[in-house]
């Protein structure tokens, strides 16, 4: 009698670490899966903000008729650089975790938005209407925009990298000025 009590008392005890090992097994699962889920609607929302400042620039560049002063102006937190031509330079605006835009510290960048502007011949950027037998006489302004993420970097960009890993979203936007 005593060996068949301690047969089912030796039985329930591995029925019980069996279910544990199932519930730690589950909960490691659940808690990968929650873990993924949160990463996963961070890049989401980093996106979202992303495509939203690109759209800001692009209709900033399209609204000033692609002129460099009048988009900074636009952006009074914005870093200038300016070549010796005044249609061509770059627009920097940095931004913390949260997306707020920061106008000092720079360290504490965490994204980048840049908006390079450049004019050139009408022929040149509108190459891929010409296979079309239209030529463009004169000029237009092309602006390059990305969305940087720049955290992992001590540092950040003053223009657009080569490198894809630090850009979230990348476009460009045209001007055309005709012939002056």
């Amino acid at each position: 009698m005593n060996q068949n009590t301690h047969s089912k008392t030796s039985l329930f005890l591995m029925e019980i670490i069996i279910v544990i090992l199932f519930f730690s097994l589950s909960s490691a699962v659940c808690l990968r899966l929650f873990v993924a889920a949160h990463l996963l609607a961070q890049k989401d929302q980093n996106l979202n903000h992303a495509i939203m400042w690109s759209q800001n620039f692009s209709e900033s560049f399209a609204g000033c008729s692609g002129k460099l002063v009048m988009i900074k102006n636009q952006y009074p937190n914005a870093y200038l650089t300016q070549s010796e031509e005044e249609t061509n330079g770059t627009i920097i605006l940095y931004f913390d975790e949260k997306w707020e835009q920061l106008d000092t510290a720079l360290t504490n960048a965490s994204y980048e938005a840049i908006l390079t502007i450049t004019k050139d011949s009408a022929d040149r950027i509108y190459a891929d209407v010409n296979d079309y037998g239209i030529s463009l006489k004169g000029n237009a302004l092309k602006g390059d925009i990305a969305i940087l993420d720049v955290r992992k970097r001590s540092e950040g960009f003053s223009q657009i990298p080569d490198d894809d890993n630090y850009i979230i979203i990348r476009n460009s936007v045209d001007y055309y000025l005709g012939e002056e």
